[in-house]
């Protein structure tokens, strides 16, 4: 398991561009949120597909980048883990808790990365966001909640996930789905739960500034331009036609 952790880096540099990697900014433990130096933005991840299936997405990078990054440092890239990083809901979905120290200025909330697999596959998958947003000085501050749905492809749509590798994605369903997305403010519920997962919120001041609503034709004009055409035509279309995009001949065995 410990191998598809460099996998999955590469794919970070591969989709998103090489980047410098963070953890959470804070954890449990922590007695106080330090803004000094860095804001902290706060923000749940929602990825699911909504039929029962083996290759639950799981995230485990949001991927954020200054204006016009040219450099490692203009993109950051914070690693999220399950087992620290999320709670389950009423629902049944894994929420992701985010929690970014991120110096003051303009951002672009790129995208959120992950990995849907069950022995022997490994499917990759990323949620394009192409958001603009603004950290301001010394604060904490909440963006909203990002929920992404996986659905079957049509057309153009930009997929879930690479072609590449072509039987595991294709398996997987990522290379042959897209993704519904919303962005909403979900600030009363999301802040309670952050605040009963992490202590140290409780007494600071929080900030809502909601993210504008996803912008689909941005987040497609981005995949357009910035991954693997299928100028490949042979493997897409090899993609497309291997499973069925939400139904597998792995899960009709669960």
């Amino acid at each position: 398991m410990n191998l598809l952790r460099p996998i999955a880096v590469l794919l970070c540099c591969a989709l998103g561009g090489c980047a410098t990697v963070n953890h959470m900014a804070f954890d449990k433990k922590a007695n106080k949120v330090d803004v000094a130096s860095k804001s902290v933005v706060l923000m749940t991840v929602d990825v699911y597909r909504p039929e029962k299936s083996r290759f639950e997405p799981i995230p485990f990078v949001v991927n954020v980048e200054k204006p016009n990054a040219q450099s490692k440092v203009d993109r950051q890239n914070f690693v999220l883990d399950k087992n620290q990083d999320a709670i389950q809901t009423e629902d049944g979905h894994r929420l992701f808790l985010v929690r970014m120290a991120l110096e003051p200025g303009p951002y672009k909330l790129m995208a959120v990365t992950g990995m849907a697999r069950a022995f022997p596959i490994n499917g990759f998958f990323q949620v394009p966001l192409v958001t603009d947003f603004n950290v301001q000085p010394q604060s904490v501050v909440y963006v909203g909640r990002v929920t992404a749905v996986l659905r079957s492809r049509e057309g153009g749509e930009f997929r879930a996930g690479p072609v590449i590798p072509l039987i595991d994605q294709a398996i997987a369903g990522m290379s042959n789905s897209t993704w519904d997305v919303t962005i909403a403010d979900r600030s009363d519920n999301d802040l309670a739960v952050f605040k009963q997962s992490y202590p140290a919120l409780n007494s600071a001041s929080i900030v809502k500034a909601p993210l504008p609503p996803f912008d689909r034709a941005a987040a497609q004009r981005w995949w357009d331009n910035n991954t693997p055409k299928d100028k490949d035509a042979d493997k897409a279309k090899a993609a497309d036609a291997a499973e069925p995009a939400l139904s597998t001949s792995a899960d009709a065995k669960h």
